[in-house]
């Protein structure tokens, strides 16, 4: 079964050589970054002139491996969970049983 992955980049429009790792939130791409410096991976960075206000990093493919891995440690790192309330969680989940057994119920009872 293939893993799911985040993708946030795409090939750079002009430059072949190059990958750009994009992220709305500047906390994320400041992470981006610092995870960049600390294992010593060349880049550039800038910010998008669109409505969106996207930060950009310019990775060279020969790194891509290395800055896919830490696009997704960042990821990881900002990531909310689902459901982060712990009575909407347990709702959905009794609702869940509850079909569940109504399901059964019907099934054999019919």
């Amino acid at each position: 079964m293939a893993d799911f992955q985040y993708k946030n980049f795409e090939d750079h429009h002009i430059q072949r050589n190059f990958s750009v790792f994009y992220f709305y939130a500047k906390d994320n791409a400041d992470y981006f970054e610092s995870l960049l410096i600390e294992h010593e991976v060349p880049y550039e960075r800038g910010i998008a002139k669109d409505m969106l206000r996207r930060h950009l990093i310019g990775i060279h493919k020969s790194h891509q491996e290395i800055a896919e891995r830490l696009n997704n440690e960042t990821g990881n790192m900002y990531r909310k969970p689902f459901l982060s309330d712990d009575v909407m969680r347990n709702f959905i989940l009794i609702l869940t049983l509850i079909v569940v057994f109504l399901a059964l119920a019907g099934y054999f009872l019919a």
